[in-house]
């Protein structure tokens, strides 16, 4: 995933957020391509494991324990030029609101991967952003898998892609599409 970010945006000279690091896999990769990567997860004990992945590999990025839905004042720690944002969309209970944000908070690009709901699947609807949307309601638990509230919305991807559009990613490429 982080060679096909590279290879999209080559990440070298940029500052790269990190959604969702979880045991910092990921994190390591990113540090030895991009010149500054900013790592966030919503859970301290991945965050504690990012940070020493990392340093056992020598590298030492910006690691936050924040929950991306209340964000507040910690919301300008969020910019970067890129975002790697793999399997935390779907755990979201406002994926509209997450989706919105990452407009205002990168610059350049984003590699979203993440579980989507299919239209016979999609039999809640809630409303944000002045629309109605249809999504999969998804319970999640208390394990380090899992989202931080009880219940997730997994949106349609044709309204993943809208979302994405309407924050100012003008070129919205679908690489692979996964029924999970």
């Amino acid at each position: 995933r982080v060679e096909l970010l590279h290879e999209r945006f080559d990440l070298s000279g940029l500052h790269v957020l990190e959604v969702g690091c979880f045991e910092g896999v990921h994190t390591v990769a990113l540090c030895r391509r991009a010149a500054k990567v900013t790592a966030v997860d919503g859970r301290v004990e991945n965050v504690v494991k990012t940070v020493v992945r990392c340093a056992f590999f020598g590298e030492h990025p910006t690691v936050l324990t924040l929950d991306l839905e209340r964000p507040g004042e910690d919301a300008g720690l969020l910019r970067a030029d890129v975002c790697h944002h793999v399997g935390v969309l779907y755990h979201l209970s406002d994926p509209v609101a997450h989706l919105q944000d990452l407009g205002r908070w990168i610059g350049r690009g984003l590699m979203l991967d993440t579980h989507y709901a299919l239209p016979d699947q999609a039999r809640d609807s809630y409303e944000a952003g002045g629309r109605s949307y249809a999504y999969r309601r998804y319970g999640e638990s208390s394990d380090p898998f899992s989202g931080m509230r009880s219940e997730a919305r997994w949106l349609l991807l044709d309204d993943i892609v809208e979302l994405l559009r309407s924050a100012g990613f003008a070129s919205v490429e679908v690489v692979e599409r996964r029924e999970e």
